[in-house]
């Protein structure tokens, strides 16, 4: 199963109507998960998210996702019902999930 399939099965999501703003959120967490992982200097070779950090990928997403439409919200408070996430966005998510390399200068 691709990502994005899989992405679409754990946020219960059926037919191609989000499949944009999923993929974006894909590339997304792609990119900042390489960039932490490799301090900011990706290898050039290097295309994707190793194989251990795409649960990391998906999840982050998953978090993210969860959030729409309450970006930059600190908290909120309806008919005695009140959200909070544990993670601020899918960069938290990732920063959190990701062991960056370190290299012995």
């Amino acid at each position: 199963m691709i990502k994005l399939e899989r992405l679409k099965t754990l946020l219960d999501i059926a037919g191609s109507d989000q499949d944009n703003i999923l993929s974006v959120c894909l590339d997304f967490t792609r990119d900042e998960i390489l960039s932490w992982l490799y301090s900011g200097k990706t290898p050039e070779d290097v295309m994707d998210v190793p194989k251990q950090y795409e649960p990391t990928q998906l999840m982050a997403c998953v978090a993210g996702f969860s959030m729409r439409g309450a970006e930059g919200q600190l908290s909120h408070s309806e008919n005695s019902i009140s959200r909070s996430w544990k993670y601020e966005d899918m960069v938290s998510y990732v920063r959190q999930h990701v062991h960056p390399y370190v290299e012995v200068m």
